[in-house]
């Protein structure tokens, strides 16, 4: 069974130190935004690095907060996302929709950091308590780059010259939340792939870097519309894979899809080989 197969290959992975632990995945990042204790912008920072032939400037890979799946909806990811969410501009011409973005990762990241001890916690809450997306456009640390940021470009934090995902207390709020989750509402249902009895995802994380697929990602499990429903289970529900199941097969593949090395391509479809020792 291939998600069987994927998941012991993360297992290899992770046993050889080659690929992120539950809740974290890697993300293109291309800035920091600096902050100070107050949460006031300082400044933005390239972490862009050149490809391999060094002519050109590429958005560094940085593992992150496993990101949402985003469709239409108005969904923030935790320490990083687009400029709309951290800044509350996009380039398109809609300010309102813009700052639905911003206030929503606010409200997330207000929710997950309210009891952070931690100075960096602080600071990021206090960043987003204070920051006017109405005059963002107009700051001349984010008119510098905002060509860029427009087109897409990914954001995080950095805090006393340390980034927000490598601090230690912040790394913990996520991943007490990504360990809770809205799965433990649901009743435990028997992992298809594992075989244990455990609350199953109803949404998996997408597979990145199909040829053809939606920029925000493909889906390898996927129940969306009720015609492939049965007996009253919605989404991926009518298949259940526990969350550790879904992330170590999803993340197995993304890393496959991710490296030349692993893939190949024979007319529209997308070929992936691995050692199963990784």
């Amino acid at each position: 069974m291939i998600l069987q197969a994927l998941t012991s290959y993360y297992e290899a992975l992770a046993a050889r130190g080659k690929i992120a632990r539950p809740g974290w995945a890697p993300a293109k990042i291309s800035y920091a935004l600096e902050i100070d204790e107050n949460g006031r912008l300082m400044d933005i920072h390239s972490l862009m690095v050149p490809n391999e032939k060094g002519k050109k400037m590429l958005p560094r890979i940085m593992n992150m907060p496993t990101a949402v799946k985003r469709t239409v909806g108005v969904l923030p990811n935790f320490l990083w996302d687009n400029s709309a969410y951290l800044l509350g501009i996009d380039g398109k011409g809609s300010p309102q929709k813009a700052k639905q973005r911003f206030d929503a990762a606010k409200e997330l990241h207000l929710r997950l950091l309210a009891d952070a001890a931690d100075p960096a916690g602080k600071a990021i809450s206090a960043f987003f308590s204070g920051w006017d997306c109405g005059a963002a456009a107009e700051n001349t640390i984010v008119a510098g780059v905002l060509d860029d940021l427009n087109g897409g470009a990914n954001l995080t934090f950095m805090f006393d010259g340390g980034l927000a995902e490598d601090n230690p207390e912040i790394a913990r709020v996520w991943q007490e939340h990504y360990d809770g989750g809205q799965e433990d509402k649901l009743e435990p249902m028997r992992c298809i792939v594992s075989g244990e009895k455990t609350r199953p995802m109803n949404i998996h994380p997408a597979i990145k870097g199909v040829r053809g697929a939606q920029s925000s990602g493909a889906a390898l499990v996927s129940f969306n519309a009720k015609a492939f429903e049965s007996y009253d289970r919605e989404q991926n529900y009518n298949a259940p894979v526990g969350k550790y199941a879904a992330f170590a097969y999803t993340s197995a593949l993304n890393y496959l899809l991710s490296d030349s090395k692993h893939t190949k391509y024979i007319g529209d479809a997308a070929v992936v080989y691995w050692a199963k020792d990784g």
